[in-house]
């Protein structure tokens, strides 16, 4: 069974009519069959909440949706390993294009500490952090 951490960015697609919409919903259906398994930080939830707010989606029905895919998505702390990856994973970048994120860098070092790939719409993330591995975007990504 594939292992994957899944981004914010992925988990939005699933209200907000965006492009790959269609592949972030085949995530969830993967993981319903038993194909896939679903990791994310629990810091996804504050995220996808944010979001939704930012974009007059009305914030209990998203809120309503998370807790609907609890089933599906194992949401949890990082671990005291996985916050080390992370504080890595943020010195990658450059002084130009800039660094990732901590928040970013969460999901991918759960992803890298988990022996999972990390799958976000992040095109800025993936370029700053694709030669690192455990990472896929979206978009590339095929069933």
């Amino acid at each position: 069974m594939q292992r994957y951490v899944i981004d914010s960015s992925v988990f939005n697609k699933l209200y907000l009519d965006e492009a790959d919409r269609d592949k972030a919903q085949q995530l969830f259906v993967q993981a319903a069959a038993g194909d896939a398994m679903l990791l994310a930080p629990d810091l996804l939830y504050l995220e996808v909440v944010n979001t939704a707010q930012r974009c007059g989606v009305p914030v209990k029905s998203v809120v309503d949706l998370l807790e609907a895919q609890q089933y599906l998505l194992d949401m949890r702390a990082v671990t005291a390993a996985e916050r080390k990856k992370a504080i890595q994973i943020m010195s990658k970048g450059h002084v130009k294009s800039g660094y990732p994120s901590i928040y970013d860098a969460l999901f991918h070092a759960m992803a890298i500490c988990n022996n999972a790939v990390f799958i976000t719409a992040d095109k800025r993330h993936y370029a700053k952090t694709q030669t690192l591995g455990s990472i896929c975007l979206l978009s590339d990504i095929s069933f």
